[in-house]
């Protein structure tokens, strides 16, 4: 797994990072952010039996069974990630 290292400002992120942000049986497909500019992380499990796409943000992770549930959760609450 990679990982981003940033000094002095506030970090971005950007779809191009979704790949630091997938691990275990989630692929990252996704990438928002706060407020504050905290990464949001939107994954699917890979595993057949579980199929479902997870938010992850802070301290919190919140568990749909479609993307369509998971953008409606996600709308109105962050941003998305900044393009390069």
């Amino acid at each position: 797994m990679k990982h981003k290292i940033f000094y002095g400002a506030k970090p971005s992120f950007t779809d191009a990072d979704r790949s630091s942000f997938s691990h275990g049986k989630y692929v990252c497909k996704a990438l928002m952010q706060t407020a504050k500019g905290a990464p949001v992380v939107i994954s699917q499990s890979t595993d057949p039996d579980l199929p479902v796409w997870k938010v992850e943000h802070d301290y919190s992770t919140v568990v749909f069974a479609t993307y369509e549930e998971t953008m409606a959760y996600c709308k109105g609450r962050f941003s998305p990630a900044k393009e390069r």
